[in-house]
């Protein structure tokens, strides 16, 4: 199983180092093997009270992960889109989805006065999660590192070209 954990840029920046960087996929046993695995690496919890992180920011770390099992995302399709005020739409939507496998074909919707192109996808590998999520924020380099229970690491980069 994996746990994701999202570096929150406590004080208006975000750790990079060899260990750590925006996003965390840790494969363990239990929850508590990736937190330990997580410390490892230079996680910390309750930031803010210890006076390390911003008061006002939060903790840059929690131990609340996000949910990585896969079987679970992909149960619905995990939904995609794109707003009607970026230059063709549907092109940039096919640039940026259309290698996944899609569940859903994208279409027009209506939304709070906005149109968007929406459909949806699934990821086949935690490495094709990450890298979705790696495209669609990019916030450092890496953006994603996975750490899995063999000891490899993967580190998985932004492609700033297949977002715009």
């Amino acid at each position: 199983m994996f746990y994701g954990l999202d570096q929150n840029n406590s004080g208006g920046s975000f750790i990079v180092d060899d260990k750590v960087c925006h996003r965390l996929f840790i494969e363990a046993n239990s929850e508590d093997a990736a937190i330990a695995k997580a410390e490892d690496l230079g996680c910390y919890w309750e930031g803010v009270a210890a006076g390390r992180d911003c008061p006002c920011c939060g903790d840059r770390w929690s131990t609340y992960f996000d949910d990585c099992n896969l079987e679970k995302i992909n149960e619905k399709g995990y939904r995609v889109g794109i707003y009607d005020h970026y230059p063709n739409p549907e092109k940039l939507w096919e640039k940026k989805y259309g290698s996944y496998t899609i569940m859903e074909s994208p279409y027009w919707e209506n939304k709070y006065g906005f149109r968007e192109y929406v459909g949806k996808i699934k990821f086949n590998t935690i490495e094709e999660y990450a890298q979705f999520l790696a495209d669609e924020y990019g916030w450092t380099t890496p953006d994603v590192r996975i750490y899995y229970k063999n000891g490899d690491v993967k580190e998985i980069f932004s492609d700033n070209n297949r977002c715009k």
